[in-house]
């Protein structure tokens, strides 16, 4: 049964009674007023989510089906804002988040508990579809995640993809403005670049920590709005660095 986090600590507490808990399911108040609504409260500023093993690094769409983005993440005015769509294995949407503003769907047996930094979205005892922890860095982030019969599973140990291939599986990378894009016209499961840039870096290094720095300072280099300004200059070449990055470019004199 869904329950709003208030009634869950309730009926966890022992404080609903059986009767009163079958009653709500029989009448659930979302029916009448609306969807169970919350918003989490994401205080981390650089574009980072970590799922398992990985980390993802930068803005934009992550995992995508036919063109639909399932998870991305926007960083507006140096803000963390995450979305996230949550689909049964039969394309029902079960719960959207949206900018870090949460809507659980229609009244499914799944079992929901929320904190400001933290959300938990459950089929039953220790079948977790949705887990969002905002309190660690980088974010993380636990799912089941469907659309058209393609299944990503973001597990602590490593992501899995099954669907249009089987058994697809990443660990210990940081990839740094790519996606994992499924097309089932097509049959395809691939690795592709944020197609504004048009490139992307993956990192691979045994320590957690300097893999997420140098998938964010990859992160910055890529995205930054170039200022560069001569630092050599010669009679058939100059060099340019960006200020704001540290970027070297050569050009060549005509």
């Amino acid at each position: 049964m869904l329950l709003c986090p208030i009634h869950h600590h309730e009926a966890t507490v022992g404080a609903m009674l059986e009767d009163e808990q079958r009653l709500y399911k029989k009448n659930p108040i979302n029916i009448k007023k609306g969807f169970v609504e919350g918003r989490l409260k994401i205080i981390q500023k650089t574009p980072a989510v970590n799922i398992g093993s990985n980390q993802f690094i930068g803005t934009g769409d992550f995992l995508l089906v036919d063109g639909e983005s399932l998870l991305s993440i926007e960083a507006p005015e140096n803000r963390l804002e995450l979305s996230v769509r949550l689909y049964d294995q039969k394309d029902n949407l079960v719960a959207e988040i949206e900018n870090n503003e949460w809507i659980s769907g229609e009244p499914l047996p799944w079992d929901l508990e929320s904190r400001f930094q933290w959300l938990r979205i459950r089929r039953k005892l220790k079948d977790i579809a949705l887990e969002i922890d905002a309190t660690t860095h980088p974010l993380d982030l636990r799912a089941d995640l469907w659309r058209k019969g393609q299944n990503f599973q973001l597990r602590p140990e490593q992501l899995t993809f099954n669907g249009v291939v089987k058994e697809a599986g990443l660990t210990n990378l940081c990839l740094v403005a790519l996606r994992l894009e499924a097309d089932t016209s097509r049959q395809s499961f691939s690795i592709v670049p944020d197609p504004r840039y048009g490139k992307g870096h993956l990192v691979s290094h045994r320590n957690l920590q300097e893999r997420v720095r140098m998938g964010l300072e990859a992160w910055e280099k890529l995205s930054c709005e170039h200022n560069f300004t001569i630092v050599v200059d010669k009679k058939k070449y100059r060099v340019f660095e960006c200020s704001k990055c540290g970027t070297i470019k050569k050009e060549w004199k005509v």
